[in-house]
């Protein structure tokens, strides 16, 4: 059961390993083409960087997966899924790894075009990567951490504070989201925010080892 201390290990190990994933991922970040690459430019990359891409993708599509693992298990141990906001966190979360798989497809339908010498395949699914961090801070960012924090709240599997900053980040991706459709430039404001994500859930999920004993026993 999720409920006991080895359960609640496993969702912690969960959480780690996804920080790790994705922690690679974005702290050793690739030297992309700008979105305005041509064809060839975009071709030459994809050939000189094959079997690193591969591994980014795999690294995106594990780490976001497990991550959103950690979401749900934090929902379902808060006994959240009794609550409004409770889903709307799982509904996040879905989005959430929707989306990463999404581009993640992407990624890959560009490399098969790559290989195929479908070039028309290559620019549409190299120009659709760079929406996402335009639609990531739109809906499945706010409403997974909107819900995650409102769940937390009211219960005690983690310290109150981590309630208090998943209601921030939910707001800060909502307010930098939109913001960011309009005024390209806070996109990096927006990368940061990912990065705090990330420390949020390798936080929470240190917490959640360190108070598994006690929470089992309560």
């Amino acid at each position: 059961m999720i409920e006991t201390r080895a359960g609640r290990m496993a969702v912690a190990l969960c959480g780690l390993l996804g920080v790790a994933f994705l922690g690679v991922y974005y702290s050793v970040p690739l030297p992309l083409p700008p979105a305005a690459a041509s064809v060839q430019e975009i071709v030459d990359f994809s050939t000189r960087y094959h079997d690193r891409i591969l591994v980014d993708a795999w690294l995106q599509s594990s780490g976001s997966l497990l991550a959103v693992i950690f979401f749900v298990a934090l929902v379902h141990l808060a006994r959240g899924f009794a609550q409004i906001a409770g889903w709307i966190a799982m509904l996040g979360a879905s989005s959430v790894l929707a989306m990463s798989l999404l581009d993640v497809a992407l990624v890959l339908g560009a490399m098969q075009g790559v290989a195929h010498g479908h070039l028309a395949t290559v620019q549409t699914c190299f120009d659709l990567t760079y929406v996402f961090i335009h639609i990531f801070p739109i809906g499945p960012a706010p409403a997974t951490f909107f819900g995650l924090g409102s769940v937390l709240m009211r219960s005690s599997i983690v310290p109150r504070g981590f309630a208090y900053a998943a209601l921030a980040l939910a707001a800060s991706f909502a307010i930098l989201g939109f913001i960011g459709l309009l005024r390209p430039a806070v996109n990096g404001a927006i990368v940061v925010l990912l990065g705090s994500q990330e420390i949020w859930i390798a936080a929470a999920a240190v917490s959640l080892l360190v108070n598994a004993k006690r929470q089992t026993g309560s």
